[in-house]
């Protein structure tokens, strides 16, 4: 019996990981990968049925649990969207509330043999513990009757999410087969201005530029690199063409066909001395790895920041941007083309990456009273007219027909309403499978006819320059080995060991220090047993090439 499996498998110790929020650059897309499949952009026609026309099946009552401490839907029933999909579809979702710890949640039903019938979750060991418990459903028999997913996610990219026994269980959310992302770099526009609007293209200019700030504004912090020193990756970045920066992560660089570790990068090692050198001028927060993201954007708000790279910038500038106008409608931030190395191809640096698997997955649980039901109202969900009315609200509110490429035309309410009318009508907060290309094109194509007094920051910064800047690292996704195996144990020392390398790093006396310290990272990293680990990222890595060239 599976539920007994599943008890003595993974208990109430089973270790899921949680994302602390949804970008992602890891961020998150656009794909090459997802070039076999067809349109990802749902064609007109399918918002323009009857609305008396039935589209219902068999009335489906399913739970959902989005493991994320965060994660909440509106109550469904309260509001416009949920009311649509309960009235025309049948369906209704019954929400597994987190209380703010989703994973002692989950453990907790997993104990007690009491799981939801869908769960929202990291793709990845948490995925693979739940699978080899036998206590998830394949779903290969349903891609060719409901054939949204095949058509619009693509063969590549399901193949990417196949489990060891060959088989599909997760289905991804906000998938992508086009660039996207939200790193980079903004400046405050009014200090820019006020000094003159010099060239800030090359880190030599950068430099010019802070100290200039430094000098002209004592109060003004000249560069912010995020929390934790988030930043210092979009500095690696500059330094070198076509960089991947989700590497950092993983603690490697690629030489060859090989991964290797990171500090033995000489790319590396002369973007960290550039970060050391900037912190020992005072040029970086003195507080850029301990401050919060609350402080930080306080900062922000109040204009004391002259520069910032940061992993989220679409979102983080966002507030600010709106608070700086009120009081100066010349004043705010703006994206610009990421800082680069003297020498090198501005149009290959590449401070974003975007992979089709996208942010997360769903897998539906042997919990399930009708499994195939539910895959079904996902299939519906990611297509078409489902992409339509959770992202936009239903036909006939804020649009009443679609163009070419069924994207919703706004009509006078998509400006008009006031917000908290907007906010009954439940936008996006159904989106479980998300097509991002479709997304991502609307957001664009909807923003860019508006006047550009009424266009979203984020969207325009995104257009502008920040999509631009995006590689496709769909190669480099499922690199982390399960945490219980000596891969994975192996691998979390050396995360920590990387972690205290970059803050002695950047707090280093000078350049010697930083090969110093750089040098015995990956001597510590060697003796915890960083070489197993390498040679499984590099054989998962190559895997992964096979899949995404089709061999």
């Amino acid at each position: 019996m599976w539920s007994a499996v599943l008890v003595s498998m993974l208990g109430a110790a089973l270790i899921l990981s949680a994302c602390s929020n949804g970008n992602g650059n890891d961020n998150g897309k656009g794909k090459e990968t997802n070039a076999k499949a067809e349109a990802n952009s749902p064609k007109a026609g399918t918002a323009d049925k009857s609305e008396d026309e039935p589209i219902k099946a068999e009335p489906l009552t399913f739970s959902y649990f989005g493991n994320y401490d965060w994660w909440g839907i509106t109550s469904w029933g309260q509001d416009m969207i949920s009311k649509w999909i309960t009235e025309k579809m049948g369906v209704t979702v019954k929400e597994v509330a987190t209380g703010g710890a989703s994973q002692a949640k989950l453990n907790t039903m997993i104990a007690s043999n009491n799981l939801p019938d869908l769960i929202l979750m990291d793709r990845g060991p948490g995925v693979e513990r739940l699978r080899a418990a036998g206590a998830l459903v394949p779903l290969d028999d349903y891609l060719d009757k409901y054939p949204n997913f095949k058509q619009y996610v693509g063969e590549a990219t399901l193949n990417l999410l196949r489990s060891p026994d060959g088989k599909l269980y997760q289905l991804p959310n906000y998938y992508t087969s086009t660039p996207n992302g939200n790193s980079g770099w903004l400046i405050e526009k009014k200090i820019y201005k006020e000094l003159g609007s010099p060239a800030l293209e090359t880190f030599d200019d950068l430099h010019a530029y802070l100290k200039l700030v430094k000098e002209k504004y004592p109060t003004v912090i000249p560069l912010e690199i995020d929390t934790a020193g988030w930043g210092h990756r979009m500095i690696y970045t500059g330094f070198k063409e076509n960089n991947p920066p989700m590497l950092v992560d993983h603690s490697v660089y690629v030489d060859g066909d090989q991964f290797k570790p990171i500090w033995g990068d000489p790319v590396y090692a002369e973007s960290l001395k550039y970060v050391s050198m900037l912190f020992r001028e005072k040029l970086i927060s003195q507080d850029a790895l301990t401050q919060t993201g609350d402080q930080l954007s306080e900062k922000l708000v109040n204009g004391r920041v002259a520069v910032i790279a940061a992993g989220d910038a679409a979102n983080l500038g966002r507030t600010p941007d709106e608070e700086l106008k009120k009081k100066d409608p010349e004043d705010g931030y703006m994206a610009v083309w990421p800082i680069h190395k003297e020498g090198l191809d501005k149009n290959k640096i590449t401070p974003n990456n975007w992979n089709s698997l996208g942010w997360n997955v769903n897998v539906i649980t042997k919990n399930a009273k009708d499994p195939e039901g539910i895959f079904r109202f996902l299939d519906w969900m990611t297509g078409p007219e489902g992409q339509q009315v959770v992202w936009f609200g239903p036909q006939g509110v804020l649009w009443d027909s679609v163009d070419g490429d069924g994207i919703p035309v706004p009509n006078d309410k998509w400006t008009s309403m006031p917000s908290e009318e907007k906010d009954k009508i439940g936008l996006q907060s159904y989106n479980f499978v998300g097509n991002t290309t479709f997304i991502d094109g609307a957001k664009v194509k909807i923003e860019m006819a508006l006047p550009e007094e009424k266009r979203n920051w984020s969207t325009v910064q995104q257009t502008n320059v920040f999509w631009k800047t995006s590689m496709n690292a769909t190669q480099f996704v499922n690199l982390d080995p399960l945490p219980d195996t000596a891969e994975g144990i192996a691998a979390q020392s050396v995360s920590e060991i990387a972690k205290e390398a970059l803050a002695k790093a950047i707090f280093a006396k000078n350049d010697a220090e930083v090969d110093a310290v750089l040098a015995q990272a990956e001597k510590d990293a060697r003796k915890v047993g960083f070489d197993q680990v390498l040679t499984f990222k590099t054989n998962a890595w190559h895997k992964n090439q096979t899949i995404v060239e089709g061999n």
